[in-house]
């Protein structure tokens, strides 16, 4: 099963272009791509970000490598140890205001 998400969609004034990573989940696996759409500024945000997504899944499914990042999900929480990732969490709480 294969999903998507977009992640921050900005407008860049500069490159007169909509700008986003996209990332696609497959088989365990999360490739993200970073893709721009040259289009006017005032274009509806909501067909701007269908096709940025539209991009990154005509690079994926041309397997486009030197266009991607690709990483297995879970795989940093597995050579965290323990103690690195109790005293991460506790300063994210803090952090947040949640701790005491």
């Amino acid at each position: 099963m294969q999903t998507t998400q977009i992640q921050n969609v900005t407008y860049n004034p500069a490159s007169r272009a909509f700008e986003a990573r996209v990332s696609i989940t497959e088989d365990g696996e999360i490739f993200t791509y970073p893709c721009a759409l040259r289009a006017p500024m005032d274009m509806d945000s909501t067909l701007a970000a269908r096709r940025l997504v539209e991009l990154a899944l005509r690079r994926h499914a041309r397997d486009a490598r030197p266009t991607m990042s690709r990483r297995p999900e879970n795989v940093f929480a597995a050579h965290i140890p323990d103690e690195v990732a109790h005293a991460t969490d506790a300063l994210w709480q803090r952090m947040l205001g949640h701790a005491a």
